[in-house]
């Protein structure tokens, strides 16, 4: 189960397994096409029976293997930077959020009168926040329009 402070974006990292494990079902299948190519092609066409060759499949093998790992390391690496990413856009999407909110107080506290330009800055500098968190991150922007929702409704 995971916790409330975790973010939805972590889950879809693959754990540190998953790339030995993808490597080594692609090695044994390529070892396995191999082993029955060469079978087929000897036994099977050329009627040569005799010992399989292991040694190529084996270097297909480890080929395969290499490859792969590297392929689903470079990804898990490449999604992690991503989730840092996005991580630091929602901290930042908080902190200015958060400013914002104080600098309409205190407008309003000081001189109610100045408050119409403090909103409508505001206000834009929350369009843009939201516009480009719902293009990074579609499913953070749907929670940040219902915290608005709730935020505009408690406000006087």
């Amino acid at each position: 189960m995971r916790s409330k402070t975790e973010s939805p974006l972590l889950s879809q990292i693959p754990s540190v397994a998953a790339p030995w494990i993808f490597a080594a079902v692609c090695g044994v299948g390529v070892f396995f096409i191999a082993i029955c190519l060469q079978w087929l092609i000897y036994d099977d066409w050329l009627h040569k029976s005799g010992p399989l060759r292991l040694v190529g499949s084996a270097v297909a093998f480890v080929l395969t293997f290499v490859f792969a790992f590297r392929w689903q390391m470079s990804a898990r690496r490449r999604k992690i930077e991503t989730v840092h990413r996005f991580e630091t856009i929602r901290w930042m999407n908080d902190r200015i959020r958060n400013s914002l909110q104080a600098i309409e107080c205190l407008v309003y506290a000081s001189n109610p009168h100045a408050m119409d330009p403090v909103k409508e800055s505001v206000d834009t500098i929350e369009k843009v926040l939201d516009e480009v968190l719902s293009n990074e991150h579609p499913e953070a922007s749907a929670k940040i329009t219902d915290l608005q929702e709730t935020r505009s409704l408690s406000q006087p």
